[in-house]
């Protein structure tokens, strides 16, 4: 495929794709960014100002003309949600892939996927060309998104435009999630990195991310499917990148025996067996905050009649359940994530260039934007502390990790 002329870009505000715009226009393309209403649009300007920015649907009726009619490359970072009724999700996902390709322009779809399409718990594999075309997702998140991605393949090869997937890893960087719990789990007392950190982290930072989509719009696609993350990356660099950053002691290692236990815990999980633990250990909350338990209601919802399911969620918004159950795994506290426990996910890998040596995505802007980032996140707690510390012994001990 020729170079692209110009590129939409939806989802344009959330972590990816706002950082997308940035590396795009400084790239020296053309980029027009998609967003549902006027407070999307103020959030891009402040992202990427300057960029050009539409406001509409991208499921236009038919007829209708399409908000990224004169695009001939879309990258989709948009993941409809569910509206509290997951079996919607895949309705609506549908309905956005079919608007999208409806642009009249459009010669090439870049759909954004996840790893999540391999598992909770990605484990070695010796033949990892057969995990790559038949992955095995273990939750409704990765199941719900690899049919997506298997759609838009579909319906992009019926119309004759390119399609690539992306299946992206765990990104992290300032002001991003991922990063958010890192820095949380790296100051929290007890906290230990299984495996020593030895793993492969499935990750990658949100400059690195934009630089190998900027390369991959430059050389054009070799395969349908990559994944996106720095392969050679594990999870001690990526723990030791952010403490480094932030000036906070590395964390510690978890022995190899007790990460083995902790994987095989993992693995072992099923909602049959939680539910016998939670029976004989009882209280609810066990099995409240039971992963394979939570994915098997995710399960049945999906197949519940939608008027069925929306009674069911009047109901939980009256009595404040959900208030409810989030209070309880707050208090009850969660297990290792499985993310910090899998083996590698297979290849191919999208190239990534190096790091420039100076201005947006260099080593030095990256750091810089973690500190800044991270000191603004604790401002309004640094704040309530100076105020409360000084009569309060206990609020004095808390201020110090906070």
């Amino acid at each position: 495929m020729r170079t692209p002329t110009r590129i939409g870009v939806t989802g344009a505000t959330g972590q990816v794709g706002s950082r997308l715009l940035r590396h795009l226009r400084a790239g020296g393309f053309t980029v027009v960014a998609a967003v549902r209403n006027p407070l999307g649009a103020a959030l891009c300007d402040a992202a990427a100002p300057n960029c050009e920015i539409r406001v509409g649907s991208l499921t236009p009726a038919n007829g209708a003309s399409h908000l990224l009619d004169d695009c001939d490359v879309i990258l989709n970072c948009a993941i409809e949600s569910s509206g509290g009724i997951p079996r919607q999700a895949y309705t609506r996902n549908r309905l956005l892939v079919d608007g999208l390709l409806k642009a009249k322009a459009l010669k090439w779809l870049v759909h954004f996927s996840t790893v999540a399409v391999y598992g909770e718990l990605i484990r070695e594999s010796a033949d990892q060309e057969h995990e790559r075309r038949h992955p095995r997702p273990t939750s409704e998140y990765g199941r719900s998104k690899l049919y997506v991605e298997r759609y838009a393949a579909r319906q992009a090869r019926a119309r004759g435009i390119d399609y690539t997937a992306i299946r992206l890893g765990h990104v992290y960087g300032a002001g991003i999630a991922r990063s958010r719990e890192i820095v949380e789990l790296s100051r929290t007392p007890g906290f230990r990195l299984p495996f020593d950190g030895r793993l492969p982290a499935n990750a990658i930072h949100a400059d690195r991310l934009s630089t190998g989509i900027v390369r991959l719009l430059n050389d054009g696609a070799r395969d349908e499917i990559y994944s996106l993350a720095e392969p050679r990356d594990t999870w001690r660099m990526v723990f030791d990148w952010h403490t480094g950053c932030l000036r906070l002691p590395a964390v510690l290692a978890m022995s190899d025996d007790e990460s083995m236990a902790r994987r095989d815990s993992v693995a072992d999980r099923s909602p049959v067996r939680e539910a016998i633990a939670w029976l004989r250990g009882l209280p609810i909350k066990s099995l409240v905050r039971s992963p394979a338990t939570f994915d098997l209601a995710l399960q049945a919802l999906v197949k519940t009649p939608i008027s069925v399911t929306k009674h069911v969620t009047e109901i939980n918004r009256r009595t404040g359940a959900n208030a409810q159950i989030a209070r309880v795994n707050a208090a009850a506290g969660q297990p290792v994530p499985s993310l910090y426990l899998s083996s590698g996910m297979p290849g191919p890998f999208l190239e990534l260039p190096s790091a420039p040596a100076a201005g947006i995505g260099s080593d030095a802007a990256r750091a810089r934007e973690l500190r800044d980032w991270y000191d603004l996140w604790r401002m309004p707690r640094m704040r309530a502390a100076t105020v409360t510390m000084r009569n309060d012994p206990v609020e004095r001990e808390l201020s110090s990790w906070m």
